[in-house]
């Protein structure tokens, strides 16, 4: 009833003892007033002792963003949670779940709105080249949140105001629907790791095999048929049977048979190992990742879906670093996947949305000065025949046209000083580093895709191998696809080539690039993906994974 609902808001507003719910207090007591009295001190997310649709939806995107224990949020949501569970007809109870509710939605909207909620920026690995003078950054307050709530209020937009907040991508969905999935496993208190010591393949016993089926059914690993094996299989708890497990037991239930090893490879396959379907030391170690840490990892790799924005193009392109692949993207379908060579550890790519501009075919090489300071310098030195025999020259400052220098004359030792003007570049041919095609994408941290002179390179696993730009397998098959509604077949861009005669092609309809660095994702059929973490970005504070905090 309003009466009874405007008593017990005011109540936690104006005279409860600076507390609500236990020892949890509001962080904003003011703009809550400002906000509660606009509306005659009436329930926003209750709605006859229930939460709403839009209290629903702010709940749920609370525990989805604060799973990762990236930051020390103050959303309170354990609270939150257990007090909606214990929720009754007590008109101080809702009142006290409403407030909580506004107070960690102020804090939560400005944690989106001022793009807080975005995982590795400023990073320094490739430092931005900023303007000495730049407008100061405009930031959300708590009473624009009010006033925007307001609004929504008004306008009946609640809901709608909400879900504005997370990102709208299906991939977003379909991370939180594997976060739910891990965060449920962790909590059932089943869960708690193999202790195999040898390696097990088809036809071997173990006491703990009815434990692995167990996971990999958890995990998502079995398809429907093989569920309904392991459920015709697994008659009782596999910590009992693994207790009643003795050596030589002919019991079919510890036995690694065909259903458990196609899932087993199922498993493999998903985190990037070589599907051999045997339990390898490599995949216990896998499978021992307490499920508590997996929905952490999922949590923050769900932060990266906010770079992107809401419509990515009809057509673009899409680089997932910790998985070493790029995909065309044409309506929704990858028209064109290769693997790619991204920045080492110590050079890390990074995350960046921008557009490619200009394809330019048989590209010269503007070496960066680090990179000639460290790589190609000390062998110059060494060797004089270094730079005419890999095609480099070397100019006097960066104007057009500018004076070529002959090597025997250059001062190696001022060549790393301020008033250095020297610049060396690298001739279009088979030894250029950036091979035979370069994609142009405006940015200020000098990184862009590009061929190499390495192929060789693509046939390893681990690729984190440049020095900050991707390097692509498939140069020609993507400069085709870019150029050929310009007229460009591919004759024409290998006879280009094949002259070695620089020829830049700016496009006239360029095109996005997400260069992403995800370890987990949901691909095309369904399935949840986990890989390496190459660059150390899922590190949370270097000290959230508590052992104490995990249900064993």
């Amino acid at each position: 009833a309003p009466l009874v609902a405007k008593e017990s808001i005011e109540y936690w507003l104006y005279d409860a003892p600076g507390e609500v719910v236990g020892s949890v207090s509001l962080q904003y007591r003011e703009e809550l007033d400002q906000l509660y009295r606009q509306f005659d001190h009436q329930p926003i997310w209750m709605d006859n002792f229930q939460l709403n649709d839009a209290g629903k939806m702010l709940v749920k995107s609370l525990k989805h963003t604060a799973s990762d224990e990236w930051k020390a949020y103050r959303y309170r949501i354990a609270k939150l949670q257990t007090e909606i569970t214990r929720l009754s007809n007590q008109p101080k109870h809702a009142a006290a779940i409403d407030v909580l509710l506004s107070d960690a939605f102020i804090d939560y909207a400005q944690q989106v709105l001022n793009r807080e909620l975005l995982p590795n920026t400023g990073e320094l690995d490739h430092p931005s080249f900023k303007k000495v003078a730049s407008a100061p950054a405009i930031r959300v307050t708590s009473l624009d949140v009010i006033s925007l709530l307001s609004q929504s209020l008004e306008q009946g937009k609640l809901y709608s105001l909400v879900s504005d907040l997370v990102p709208q991508h299906p991939g977003y969905e379909k991370l939180a629907n594997e976060l739910d999935r891990y965060q449920d496993i962790a909590e059932s208190g089943l869960w708690y790791p193999l202790n195999i010591e040898k390696s097990l393949t088809l036809g071997d016993t173990h006491g703990q095999v009815p434990r692995l089926r167990w996971m990999l059914k958890a995990y998502g690993d079995y398809s429907d048929k093989q569920n309904w094996f392991s459920e015709k299989k697994e008659q009782k708890d596999p910590l009992l049977l693994e207790q009643a497990f003795r050596p030589n037991d002919t019991n079919p239930v510890y036995k690694m048979d065909t259903e458990t090893v196609a899932a087993l490879k199922h498993f493999q396959k998903r985190h990037g190992l070589t599907a051999h379907g045997r339990l390898s030391r490599t995949t216990i170690k896998h499978l021992n990742i307490a499920p508590y840490f997996i929905a952490q990892r999922i949590a923050l790799n769900m932060k990266r879906w906010r770079y992107l924005p809401v419509n990515m193009g009809e057509r673009y392109i899409l680089v997932n670093m910790a998985n070493f692949r790029l995909d065309l993207i044409n309506e929704g379908q990858s028209q064109l996947s290769m693997k790619v060579v991204i920045g080492r550890n110590q050079r890390r790519t990074p995350v960046l949305v921008e557009t490619i501009s200009a394809v330019v075919l048989a590209p010269k090489w503007n070496v960066p000065h680090r990179i000639a300071m460290r790589d190609i310098l000390p062998v110059a030195q060494r060797n004089e025949d270094y730079l005419q025999s890999n095609q480099y020259k070397i100019f006097e400052g960066w104007q057009l046209p500018a004076q070529e220098v002959d090597a025997i004359g250059v001062d190696w030792d001022g060549f790393n000083s301020r008033i250095n003007t020297y610049r060396i570049v690298q001739a279009p041919g088979k030894n250029n580093a950036l091979g035979d095609v370069k994609f142009v994408l405006p940015n200020d941290k000098s990184i862009y895709l590009h061929d190499t002179n390495h192929k060789e390179l693509f046939a390893r696993k681990m690729r984190a191998l440049s020095s900050g730009c991707i390097r692509v397998e498939k140069p020609r098959q993507l400069a085709h696809a870019l150029l050929k509604d310009q007229n460009w077949n591919n004759a024409l861009i290998n006879k280009v080539i094949a002259r070695a005669q620089t020829r830049p092609v700016k496009l006239k309809k360029p095109i996005p690039v997400y260069l992403m660095y995800w370890t987990s994702w949901v691909d095309a059929n369904g399935q949840l993906q986990m890989r390496d973490d190459v660059y150390q970005r899922d590190q949370i504070n270097g000290e959230s994974h508590k052992l104490d905090s995990i249900v064993l």
